[in-house]
Protein backbone atom coordinates (compact mmCIF):
# COMPACT_ATOMS: atom_id res chain seq x y z
CA UNK A 1 0.00 0.00 0.00
CA UNK A 2 2.82 2.43 0.81
CA UNK A 3 4.38 1.75 -2.58
CA UNK A 4 1.03 2.36 -4.33
CA UNK A 5 0.48 5.61 -2.48
CA UNK A 6 4.00 6.74 -3.29
CA UNK A 7 3.41 5.93 -6.97
CA UNK A 8 0.21 7.98 -6.89
CA UNK A 9 1.89 11.01 -5.34
CA UNK A 10 4.61 11.01 -8.01
CA UNK A 11 2.09 11.76 -10.73
CA UNK A 12 -0.21 14.12 -8.85
CA UNK A 13 1.07 17.15 -10.77
CA UNK A 14 0.58 15.72 -14.25
CA UNK A 15 -2.81 14.02 -14.38
CA UNK A 16 -5.67 15.01 -16.66
CA UNK A 17 -8.88 13.30 -17.70
CA UNK A 18 -8.70 12.54 -21.42
CA UNK A 19 -11.42 11.45 -23.82
CA UNK A 20 -10.39 7.75 -23.72
CA UNK A 21 -11.20 5.15 -21.00
CA UNK A 22 -9.13 5.65 -17.87
CA UNK A 23 -5.77 3.88 -18.06
CA UNK A 24 -2.25 4.72 -16.99
CA UNK A 25 -1.55 5.83 -20.56
CA UNK A 26 -4.17 8.59 -20.39
CA UNK A 27 -2.15 10.73 -18.03
CA UNK A 28 -1.05 13.93 -19.79
CA UNK A 29 0.11 17.33 -18.59
CA UNK A 30 -2.66 19.60 -17.32
CA UNK A 31 -4.13 22.19 -19.63
CA UNK A 32 -2.75 25.69 -19.00
CA UNK A 33 -5.19 28.22 -17.64
CA UNK A 34 -4.82 30.49 -20.65
CA UNK A 35 -5.77 27.65 -23.00
CA UNK A 36 -9.37 27.42 -21.80
CA UNK A 37 -11.55 27.08 -24.91
CA UNK A 38 -13.75 29.92 -25.98
CA UNK A 39 -16.88 29.54 -28.07
CA UNK A 40 -16.33 30.66 -31.69
CA UNK A 41 -19.89 31.94 -31.90
CA UNK A 42 -19.74 34.52 -29.14
CA UNK A 43 -19.89 37.33 -31.66
CA UNK A 44 -22.34 37.62 -34.51
CA UNK A 45 -20.82 38.43 -37.93
CA UNK A 46 -21.97 41.67 -39.51
CA UNK A 47 -23.36 39.77 -42.49
CA UNK A 48 -25.79 37.97 -40.18
CA UNK A 49 -27.27 41.17 -38.74
CA UNK A 50 -30.67 42.23 -40.07
CA UNK A 51 -30.99 45.29 -42.28
CA UNK A 52 -30.94 48.54 -40.33
CA UNK A 53 -34.23 50.37 -39.76
CA UNK A 54 -33.27 53.49 -41.80
CA UNK A 55 -32.27 51.23 -44.70
CA UNK A 56 -35.66 49.53 -44.63
CA UNK A 57 -37.64 52.77 -44.40
CA UNK A 58 -35.67 54.62 -47.07
CA UNK A 59 -35.90 51.66 -49.45
CA UNK A 60 -39.68 51.90 -49.37
CA UNK A 61 -39.67 55.71 -49.47
CA UNK A 62 -37.48 55.58 -52.59
CA UNK A 63 -40.04 53.33 -54.27
CA UNK A 64 -42.83 55.68 -53.23
CA UNK A 65 -40.93 58.64 -54.69
CA UNK A 66 -40.61 56.91 -58.08
CA UNK A 67 -44.34 56.33 -58.01
CA UNK A 68 -44.84 60.01 -57.13
CA UNK A 69 -42.68 61.08 -60.10
CA UNK A 70 -44.75 58.92 -62.46
CA UNK A 71 -47.97 60.36 -61.04
CA UNK A 72 -46.73 63.94 -61.33
CA UNK A 73 -45.70 63.50 -64.96
CA UNK A 74 -49.07 61.90 -65.76
CA UNK A 75 -51.01 64.68 -63.97
CA UNK A 76 -49.08 67.43 -65.80
CA UNK A 77 -49.68 65.69 -69.15
CA UNK A 78 -53.43 65.40 -68.50
CA UNK A 79 -53.69 69.01 -67.30
CA UNK A 80 -51.77 70.32 -70.32
CA UNK A 81 -53.44 68.52 -73.23
CA UNK A 82 -56.87 67.06 -72.52
CA UNK A 83 -57.85 69.76 -70.00
CA UNK A 84 -55.94 72.67 -71.56
CA UNK A 85 -54.99 74.21 -68.19
CA UNK A 86 -51.60 75.46 -69.46
CA UNK A 87 -49.53 74.93 -66.25
CA UNK A 88 -45.98 76.43 -65.99
CA UNK A 89 -44.07 73.47 -67.38
CA UNK A 90 -40.47 74.64 -66.86
CA UNK A 91 -40.60 75.19 -63.07
CA UNK A 92 -42.72 72.06 -62.63
CA UNK A 93 -40.21 70.02 -64.64
CA UNK A 94 -37.41 71.49 -62.52
CA UNK A 95 -39.05 70.32 -59.28
CA UNK A 96 -39.72 66.86 -60.73
CA UNK A 97 -36.09 66.74 -61.88
CA UNK A 98 -34.92 67.54 -58.34
CA UNK A 99 -37.01 64.61 -57.09
CA UNK A 100 -35.48 62.28 -59.69
CA UNK A 101 -31.92 63.43 -58.99
CA UNK A 102 -32.30 63.16 -55.21
CA UNK A 103 -33.82 59.71 -55.54
CA UNK A 104 -30.92 58.52 -57.70
CA UNK A 105 -28.50 59.79 -55.04
CA UNK A 106 -30.58 58.05 -52.36
CA UNK A 107 -30.43 54.74 -54.24
CA UNK A 108 -26.68 55.10 -54.62
CA UNK A 109 -26.29 55.78 -50.92
CA UNK A 110 -28.44 52.82 -49.98
CA UNK A 111 -26.40 50.52 -52.21
CA UNK A 112 -22.95 51.65 -51.06
CA UNK A 113 -23.19 52.23 -47.31
CA UNK A 114 -25.43 52.37 -44.30
CA UNK A 115 -27.42 55.56 -43.92
CA UNK A 116 -27.67 57.78 -40.89
CA UNK A 117 -30.93 57.81 -38.89
CA UNK A 118 -31.46 61.50 -39.71
CA UNK A 119 -31.67 60.66 -43.42
CA UNK A 120 -35.29 59.51 -43.06
CA UNK A 121 -36.71 62.79 -41.72
CA UNK A 122 -34.46 64.72 -44.11
CA UNK A 123 -35.98 62.94 -47.13
CA UNK A 124 -39.51 63.43 -45.82
CA UNK A 125 -38.88 67.15 -45.24
CA UNK A 126 -37.44 67.47 -48.76
CA UNK A 127 -40.54 65.79 -50.18
CA UNK A 128 -42.81 68.15 -48.22
CA UNK A 129 -40.88 71.11 -49.68
CA UNK A 130 -41.08 69.71 -53.23
CA UNK A 131 -44.80 69.04 -52.89
CA UNK A 132 -45.32 72.57 -51.59
CA UNK A 133 -43.49 73.95 -54.63
CA UNK A 134 -45.62 71.93 -57.03
CA UNK A 135 -48.83 72.98 -55.30
CA UNK A 136 -47.72 76.62 -55.38
CA UNK A 137 -47.39 76.38 -59.16
CA UNK A 138 -50.74 74.62 -59.60
CA UNK A 139 -53.38 76.36 -57.54
CA UNK A 140 -52.13 76.00 -53.97
CA UNK A 141 -54.77 74.80 -51.51
CA UNK A 142 -57.33 74.75 -54.33
CA UNK A 143 -55.48 71.87 -55.97
CA UNK A 144 -57.34 68.63 -55.11
CA UNK A 145 -54.01 66.82 -54.70
CA UNK A 146 -53.06 68.95 -51.67
CA UNK A 147 -54.27 65.99 -49.59
CA UNK A 148 -51.02 64.24 -50.53
CA UNK A 149 -49.54 66.03 -47.51
CA UNK A 150 -51.26 63.34 -45.44
CA UNK A 151 -49.02 60.65 -46.93
CA UNK A 152 -45.92 62.33 -45.54
CA UNK A 153 -47.57 62.82 -42.16
CA UNK A 154 -48.60 59.16 -42.05
CA UNK A 155 -45.07 58.05 -42.95
CA UNK A 156 -43.63 60.25 -40.21
CA UNK A 157 -46.02 58.84 -37.63
CA UNK A 158 -45.13 55.26 -38.65
CA UNK A 159 -41.33 55.48 -38.69
CA UNK A 160 -40.06 58.58 -36.88
CA UNK A 161 -39.66 59.64 -33.30
CA UNK A 162 -42.21 62.04 -31.88
CA UNK A 163 -39.97 65.10 -32.19
CA UNK A 164 -39.46 64.62 -35.93
CA UNK A 165 -43.11 63.69 -36.40
CA UNK A 166 -44.38 66.90 -34.80
CA UNK A 167 -41.85 68.92 -36.78
CA UNK A 168 -43.14 67.50 -40.07
CA UNK A 169 -46.73 68.07 -38.96
CA UNK A 170 -45.93 71.68 -38.10
CA UNK A 171 -44.13 72.33 -41.40
CA UNK A 172 -46.97 70.66 -43.33
CA UNK A 173 -49.59 72.77 -41.59
CA UNK A 174 -47.59 75.95 -42.16
CA UNK A 175 -47.03 75.11 -45.84
CA UNK A 176 -50.72 74.44 -46.42
CA UNK A 177 -51.68 77.67 -44.68
CA UNK A 178 -49.27 79.65 -46.87
CA UNK A 179 -50.66 78.00 -50.00
CA UNK A 180 -54.12 79.23 -49.08
CA UNK A 181 -52.92 82.81 -49.64
CA UNK A 182 -49.89 82.60 -51.95
CA UNK A 183 -50.09 80.50 -55.09
CA UNK A 184 -50.39 80.69 -58.83
CA UNK A 185 -53.81 80.10 -60.36
CA UNK A 186 -54.87 76.51 -60.91
CA UNK A 187 -55.35 77.15 -64.62
CA UNK A 188 -53.87 79.79 -66.89
CA UNK A 189 -55.88 78.63 -69.87
CA UNK A 190 -59.28 76.99 -70.08
CA UNK A 191 -61.55 77.32 -67.01
CA UNK A 192 -61.63 74.21 -64.84
CA UNK A 193 -65.13 72.79 -64.51
CA UNK A 194 -66.67 71.73 -61.22
CA UNK A 195 -66.88 68.11 -62.43
CA UNK A 196 -63.11 68.06 -63.00
CA UNK A 197 -62.45 69.36 -59.49
CA UNK A 198 -64.79 66.77 -57.95
CA UNK A 199 -63.12 64.00 -59.96
CA UNK A 200 -59.71 65.28 -58.86
CA UNK A 201 -60.76 65.30 -55.20
CA UNK A 202 -62.07 61.73 -55.48
CA UNK A 203 -58.85 60.57 -57.16
CA UNK A 204 -56.77 62.38 -54.54
CA UNK A 205 -58.55 60.74 -51.60
CA UNK A 206 -58.28 57.33 -53.27
CA UNK A 207 -54.56 57.75 -53.99
CA UNK A 208 -53.82 58.93 -50.44
CA UNK A 209 -55.75 56.03 -48.91
CA UNK A 210 -54.01 53.45 -51.11
CA UNK A 211 -50.54 54.88 -50.50
CA UNK A 212 -51.00 55.05 -46.74
CA UNK A 213 -52.49 51.57 -46.53
CA UNK A 214 -49.94 49.91 -48.79
CA UNK A 215 -46.64 51.63 -48.13
CA UNK A 216 -47.14 52.34 -44.44
CA UNK A 217 -48.29 48.76 -43.97
CA UNK A 218 -45.30 47.35 -45.82
CA UNK A 219 -42.86 49.50 -43.88
CA UNK A 220 -44.47 48.52 -40.58
CA UNK A 221 -44.30 44.82 -41.44
CA UNK A 222 -40.67 45.17 -42.53
CA UNK A 223 -39.80 46.84 -39.24
CA UNK A 224 -41.60 44.14 -37.28
CA UNK A 225 -39.68 41.49 -39.20
CA UNK A 226 -36.48 43.33 -38.33
CA UNK A 227 -37.44 43.26 -34.65
CA UNK A 228 -38.06 39.53 -34.86
CA UNK A 229 -34.66 39.05 -36.47
CA UNK A 230 -33.02 41.14 -33.76
CA UNK A 231 -34.79 39.09 -31.09
CA UNK A 232 -33.56 35.90 -32.74
CA UNK A 233 -30.00 37.24 -32.81
CA UNK A 234 -30.26 38.21 -29.14
CA UNK A 235 -31.46 34.70 -28.30
CA UNK A 236 -28.55 33.16 -30.20
CA UNK A 237 -26.12 35.54 -28.52
CA UNK A 238 -27.51 34.55 -25.12
CA UNK A 239 -27.10 30.86 -25.95
CA UNK A 240 -23.57 31.52 -27.18
CA UNK A 241 -22.76 33.25 -23.90
CA UNK A 242 -24.13 30.22 -22.07
CA UNK A 243 -22.00 28.00 -24.28
CA UNK A 244 -18.90 30.03 -23.51
CA UNK A 245 -19.61 29.75 -19.79
CA UNK A 246 -20.17 26.00 -20.10
CA UNK A 247 -16.94 25.64 -22.04
CA UNK A 248 -14.96 27.31 -19.29
CA UNK A 249 -16.81 25.32 -16.64
CA UNK A 250 -16.17 21.99 -18.35
CA UNK A 251 -12.51 22.73 -19.02
CA UNK A 252 -11.99 23.88 -15.45
CA UNK A 253 -13.78 20.84 -14.03
CA UNK A 254 -11.74 18.46 -16.17
CA UNK A 255 -8.54 20.23 -15.17
CA UNK A 256 -9.29 20.40 -11.45
CA UNK A 257 -10.82 16.91 -11.08
CA UNK A 258 -8.31 15.24 -13.39
CA UNK A 259 -5.54 15.14 -10.81
CA UNK A 260 -7.44 13.46 -7.93
CA UNK A 261 -9.31 11.08 -10.24
CA UNK A 262 -6.08 10.05 -11.96
CA UNK A 263 -4.43 9.46 -8.62
CA UNK A 264 -7.36 7.38 -7.41
CA UNK A 265 -7.26 5.28 -10.59
CA UNK A 266 -3.52 4.57 -10.21
CA UNK A 267 -3.78 3.69 -6.53
CA UNK A 268 -6.79 1.46 -7.20
CA UNK A 269 -4.86 -0.35 -9.95
CA UNK A 270 -1.86 -0.87 -7.66
CA UNK A 271 -4.17 -2.04 -4.89
CA UNK A 272 -5.84 -4.54 -7.21
CA UNK A 273 -2.49 -5.94 -8.40
CA UNK A 274 -1.15 -6.13 -4.83
CA UNK A 275 -4.27 -7.94 -3.60
CA UNK A 276 -4.11 -10.50 -6.40
CA UNK A 277 -0.38 -11.01 -5.89
CA UNK A 278 -0.72 -11.49 -2.14
CA UNK A 279 -3.73 -13.80 -2.51
CA UNK A 280 -5.61 -12.02 0.25
CA UNK A 281 -9.34 -11.48 0.49
CA UNK A 282 -10.69 -11.48 -3.12
CA UNK A 283 -13.17 -8.79 -2.15
CA UNK A 284 -10.30 -6.32 -1.94
CA UNK A 285 -9.44 -6.83 -5.61
CA UNK A 286 -13.13 -6.55 -6.52
CA UNK A 287 -13.43 -3.33 -4.54
CA UNK A 288 -10.37 -1.94 -6.30
CA UNK A 289 -11.94 -2.81 -9.65
CA UNK A 290 -15.16 -1.10 -8.59
CA UNK A 291 -13.20 2.03 -7.68
CA UNK A 292 -11.68 2.12 -11.17
CA UNK A 293 -15.11 1.64 -12.72
CA UNK A 294 -16.49 4.55 -10.72
CA UNK A 295 -13.54 6.69 -11.78
CA UNK A 296 -14.37 5.83 -15.40
CA UNK A 297 -17.96 6.82 -14.67
CA UNK A 298 -16.74 10.19 -13.40
CA UNK A 299 -14.72 10.54 -16.59
CA UNK A 300 -17.86 9.91 -18.66
CA UNK A 301 -19.74 12.58 -16.71
CA UNK A 302 -16.92 15.04 -17.35
CA UNK A 303 -16.91 14.04 -21.01
CA UNK A 304 -20.61 14.85 -21.26
CA UNK A 305 -19.87 18.28 -19.87
CA UNK A 306 -17.48 18.99 -22.72
CA UNK A 307 -18.72 21.45 -25.34
CA UNK A 308 -15.78 21.37 -27.72
CA UNK A 309 -17.90 20.12 -30.61
CA UNK A 310 -18.31 23.78 -31.58
CA UNK A 311 -14.75 24.95 -30.96
CA UNK A 312 -12.07 25.85 -33.46
CA UNK A 313 -9.58 23.15 -34.42
CA UNK A 314 -6.79 23.39 -37.00
CA UNK A 315 -8.20 21.02 -39.64
CA UNK A 316 -11.64 19.87 -40.71
CA UNK A 317 -12.70 16.41 -41.76
CA UNK A 318 -15.75 15.18 -43.61
CA UNK A 319 -16.84 11.59 -44.08
CA UNK A 320 -19.53 9.81 -46.01
CA UNK A 321 -22.70 8.86 -44.21
CA UNK A 322 -21.74 5.16 -44.01
CA UNK A 323 -18.47 5.95 -42.23
CA UNK A 324 -20.21 8.46 -39.98
CA UNK A 325 -22.76 5.80 -38.99
CA UNK A 326 -19.96 3.35 -38.13
CA UNK A 327 -18.25 5.99 -35.99
CA UNK A 328 -21.53 6.61 -34.19
CA UNK A 329 -21.98 2.86 -33.62
CA UNK A 330 -18.40 2.58 -32.41
CA UNK A 331 -19.13 5.03 -29.59
CA UNK A 332 -21.77 2.68 -28.17
CA UNK A 333 -21.25 -0.07 -25.64
CA UNK A 334 -21.72 -3.66 -26.89
CA UNK A 335 -25.04 -3.86 -25.09
CA UNK A 336 -26.25 -0.60 -26.66
CA UNK A 337 -25.02 -1.60 -30.12
CA UNK A 338 -27.04 -4.83 -29.91
CA UNK A 339 -30.21 -2.82 -29.30
CA UNK A 340 -29.63 -0.39 -32.19
CA UNK A 341 -31.65 -0.74 -35.39
CA UNK A 342 -29.70 1.28 -37.96
CA UNK A 343 -31.22 2.11 -41.34
CA UNK A 344 -29.53 4.22 -44.01
CA UNK A 345 -31.42 5.56 -46.99
CA UNK A 346 -29.49 4.66 -50.20
CA UNK A 347 -29.95 8.26 -51.38
CA UNK A 348 -27.98 9.48 -48.35
CA UNK A 349 -24.94 7.23 -48.68
CA UNK A 350 -22.90 9.46 -50.98
CA UNK A 351 -23.29 12.63 -48.90
CA UNK A 352 -20.25 13.88 -46.99
CA UNK A 353 -20.77 15.51 -43.60
CA UNK A 354 -18.56 16.93 -40.84
CA UNK A 355 -17.54 14.06 -38.57
CA UNK A 356 -16.85 15.41 -35.12
CA UNK A 357 -19.85 17.65 -34.41
CA UNK A 358 -22.48 15.37 -35.95
CA UNK A 359 -21.00 12.22 -34.41
CA UNK A 360 -21.25 13.70 -30.93
CA UNK A 361 -24.67 15.29 -31.55
CA UNK A 362 -26.23 12.04 -32.75
CA UNK A 363 -24.49 10.26 -29.88
CA UNK A 364 -26.31 12.55 -27.44
CA UNK A 365 -29.64 11.72 -29.10
CA UNK A 366 -28.91 7.99 -28.87
CA UNK A 367 -27.89 8.17 -25.21
CA UNK A 368 -31.15 9.93 -24.40
CA UNK A 369 -33.06 7.24 -26.28
CA UNK A 370 -31.30 4.45 -24.39
CA UNK A 371 -31.91 6.14 -21.05
CA UNK A 372 -35.62 6.62 -21.85
CA UNK A 373 -36.42 2.90 -22.14
CA UNK A 374 -35.61 -0.27 -20.26
CA UNK A 375 -32.37 -2.19 -20.76
CA UNK A 376 -33.78 -4.38 -23.54
CA UNK A 377 -35.89 -1.88 -25.48
CA UNK A 378 -34.70 -1.32 -29.07
CA UNK A 379 -33.66 2.09 -30.37
CA UNK A 380 -33.99 3.00 -34.04
CA UNK A 381 -31.64 5.31 -35.94
CA UNK A 382 -32.66 6.15 -39.49
CA UNK A 383 -30.51 8.33 -41.74
CA UNK A 384 -32.31 9.59 -44.82
CA UNK A 385 -32.10 12.29 -47.45
CA UNK A 386 -35.15 14.41 -48.11
CA UNK A 387 -35.51 17.64 -50.11
CA UNK A 388 -31.92 18.78 -49.75
CA UNK A 389 -31.49 17.72 -46.13
CA UNK A 390 -29.91 14.82 -44.29
CA UNK A 391 -32.14 13.72 -41.43
CA UNK A 392 -30.93 11.73 -38.42
CA UNK A 393 -34.09 10.31 -36.82
CA UNK A 394 -33.75 8.57 -33.44
CA UNK A 395 -36.84 6.77 -32.12
CA UNK A 396 -37.24 5.04 -28.76
CA UNK A 397 -40.04 3.11 -27.07
CA UNK A 398 -39.58 4.78 -23.72
CA UNK A 399 -41.75 6.74 -21.35
CA UNK A 400 -42.26 9.71 -23.63
CA UNK A 401 -42.52 13.32 -22.53
CA UNK A 402 -45.35 15.62 -21.56
CA UNK A 403 -45.93 18.84 -23.47
CA UNK A 404 -44.39 20.86 -20.65
CA UNK A 405 -41.20 18.78 -20.65
CA UNK A 406 -41.14 18.80 -24.46
CA UNK A 407 -41.34 22.59 -24.44
CA UNK A 408 -38.36 22.91 -22.11
CA UNK A 409 -36.24 20.18 -23.68
CA UNK A 410 -33.05 21.72 -24.98
CA UNK A 411 -32.74 24.35 -22.26
CA UNK A 412 -29.32 24.24 -20.57
CA UNK A 413 -29.27 22.27 -17.29
CA UNK A 414 -32.85 21.06 -17.69
CA UNK A 415 -33.07 17.30 -17.27
CA UNK A 416 -35.57 14.69 -16.09
CA UNK A 417 -32.87 12.11 -15.40
CA UNK A 418 -31.97 11.14 -11.82
CA UNK A 419 -28.91 12.78 -10.24
CA UNK A 420 -25.65 11.52 -11.70
CA UNK A 421 -27.24 10.34 -14.97
CA UNK A 422 -27.20 13.64 -16.84
CA UNK A 423 -26.69 17.38 -16.52
CA UNK A 424 -29.22 18.66 -19.06
CA UNK A 425 -26.63 19.83 -21.59
CA UNK A 426 -26.98 17.21 -24.34
CA UNK A 427 -29.95 18.54 -26.31
CA UNK A 428 -28.73 22.08 -25.72
CA UNK A 429 -25.53 21.24 -27.58
CA UNK A 430 -27.40 19.33 -30.31
CA UNK A 431 -29.53 22.41 -30.91
CA UNK A 432 -26.40 24.55 -31.17
CA UNK A 433 -24.93 22.13 -33.73
CA UNK A 434 -28.15 22.37 -35.76
CA UNK A 435 -28.04 26.17 -35.70
CA UNK A 436 -24.34 26.19 -36.59
CA UNK A 437 -24.94 24.31 -39.84
CA UNK A 438 -28.27 25.92 -40.74
CA UNK A 439 -30.39 22.94 -39.68
CA UNK A 440 -32.94 22.27 -36.97
CA UNK A 441 -33.67 19.90 -34.09
CA UNK A 442 -37.24 18.68 -33.72
CA UNK A 443 -38.69 16.59 -30.89
CA UNK A 444 -41.99 14.70 -31.02
CA UNK A 445 -43.30 12.78 -28.04
CA UNK A 446 -46.34 11.71 -26.08
CA UNK A 447 -46.41 10.19 -22.60
CA UNK A 448 -46.18 6.42 -22.83
CA UNK A 449 -45.62 6.43 -26.61
CA UNK A 450 -41.89 7.04 -26.85
CA UNK A 451 -39.99 9.94 -28.37
CA UNK A 452 -38.66 10.81 -31.82
CA UNK A 453 -35.75 13.23 -32.16
CA UNK A 454 -34.85 14.54 -35.63
CA UNK A 455 -31.64 16.37 -36.45
CA UNK A 456 -32.02 17.85 -39.95
CA UNK A 457 -28.99 19.34 -41.70
CA UNK A 458 -28.43 20.65 -45.24
CA UNK A 459 -26.85 17.97 -47.43
CA UNK A 460 -24.44 20.51 -48.95
CA UNK A 461 -22.77 21.79 -45.78
CA UNK A 462 -19.00 22.04 -45.74
CA UNK A 463 -16.80 21.47 -42.71
CA UNK A 464 -16.20 24.37 -40.40
CA UNK A 465 -12.91 24.82 -38.53
CA UNK A 466 -14.37 23.14 -35.45
CA UNK A 467 -14.88 19.79 -37.16
CA UNK A 468 -11.51 18.21 -36.62
CA UNK A 469 -11.28 14.52 -36.35
CA UNK A 470 -11.45 13.29 -32.83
Amino acid sequence: MDRAASRGREVVASVRIDSQPMTDATLTPPMPADALPVSPARTTPLSALPQQAPQIVLTWIARLRWLAVAGQVMAVAIATWPLGMNPPLVPIATLIGVTILSNLLLHRRLARAAVRPWAVPAVLLLDVALLTGLLYLTGGANNPFATLYLVHVAMAVAVLQSMWTWLIIAITALSYAMLMWWHLPLSRGREVSQQVLIAGEWASVLIVAVLIAYFSGRITRALRQRERELASIRDRAARNEQLAALTTLAAGAAHELGTPLGTIAIIAKELELEARRAGTDPHIAEDAQLIRQEVDRCRVILERMRVDILEDQPHGRTVQVDELAECIRGDLTPQQASRLNLTIDPAARGVRLPLRAIQQAVGVMLRNAYDAGDDSAPVALRIERDRGHIIFRVTDKGRGMSQEILRRAGEPFFTTKPPGRGMGLGLFLVRLVAEKYGGRLELRSQPGAGTTAELSLPDSISPLPGDAAA
